[in-house]
């Protein structure tokens, strides 16, 4: 067998076969080829893509917005384009997640590019696989908040990113009063349930902007980003102090508990975040030891 038909041989297996998506468009726009695997999953058969433009297969906005400027970028530069994007089309039900490569086809005799290869693979069930286990890493599964992973990420990226001085945060460190006696005299079961409604009741005092996050056992910490006044932290103390000390029902259980908070703000006080941390939990230990105990 001639080289030339060896490899024409090889070729037309892989883009009959593949599950990988190939098409080659021209200069002009319009599919010169497409693979079964390419039409199929678009919703066509083959013959009814050939000198066709993409607006054919995809919605306005993801061929204005993804697919058009991508192939102008591959044409315009003679250089591959590798992306990865959501993409609706027009007869799909549900936007697909794929990895995208975009190969100028460049002519040996003009230098000019005269057609783009087009290879594409779908990942969307990875990307939300991958979704569920970023959401699953980052909460925390007894009080479906943030978890402290989440907040030490969050907080370095602020520290790294921010240089100016009117990007301003704060951390309250709360740490619930009387909480060991919760466990000690009616079960970690019920402690349990009491943490999520702590959680639940932080929440509804905090602004949009702000996250709290579970830090470990009965401690919760909220960050205020962007500070902006400085009273907006005495409000939220006072806010969650008055509802933390109303009585929580579990099974007909009155569980009385209260909550000390201590504060730290970036850069006034510190621009290393295990040191904001520290200073915020040293403060709202001496709030506790100062409280009578419960």
């Amino acid at each position: 067998m001639e080289k030339n038909a060896f490899y024409k041989e090889v070729f037309s297996t892989v883009l009959g076969y593949s599950l990988d998506l190939f098409a080659y468009i021209d200069i002009n726009y319009k599919y010169l080829y497409v693979s079964n695997s390419y039409a199929h999953f678009y919703g066509f058969k083959p013959d009814e893509l050939i000198q066709q433009s993409p607006k054919k297969v995809f919605d306005g906005s993801t061929y204005k917005e993804v697919i058009s400027p991508y192939l102008s970028q591959c044409v315009n530069g003679k250089k591959p384009v590798n992306f990865e994007s959501w993409i609706t089309t027009n007869k799909l039900e549900q936007p697909h997640f794929l990895y995208m490569s975009y190969l100028p086809h460049v002519s040996q005799e003009t230098g000019k590019v005269v057609g783009i290869i087009v290879i594409a693979k779908d990942v969307t069930e990875f990307k939300r696989a991958e979704s569920i286990l970023s959401v699953s890493a980052n909460t925390d599964p007894l009080t479906d908040i943030p978890n402290r992973l989440y907040l030490e990420r969050k907080l370095e990226s602020l520290t790294t990113e921010n240089s100016r001085s009117s990007d301003r945060f704060a951390l309250l460190f709360c740490d619930l009063d009387g909480f060991k006696n919760v466990n000690d005299s009616h079960g970690h079961a019920v402690g349990d349930k009491v943490l999520y409604q702590v959680a639940k009741r932080l929440n509804k005092h905090i602004r949009n902007e702000d996250i709290i996050a579970r830090y470990g056992g009965d401690e919760f910490v909220i960050l205020i980003s962007p500070l902006t006044d400085d009273n907006v932290i005495s409000v939220i103390k006072e806010k969650i102090d008055r509802s933390i000390s109303q009585p929580f029902d579990v099974a007909g259980i009155k569980i009385h508990i209260g909550v000390s908070i201590g504060v730290s703000i970036y850069p006034d006080e510190s621009s290393d975040v295990l040191e904001l941390i520290d200073q915020a939990d040293r403060r709202m230990y001496k709030m506790k030891n100062n409280k009578p105990q419960m």
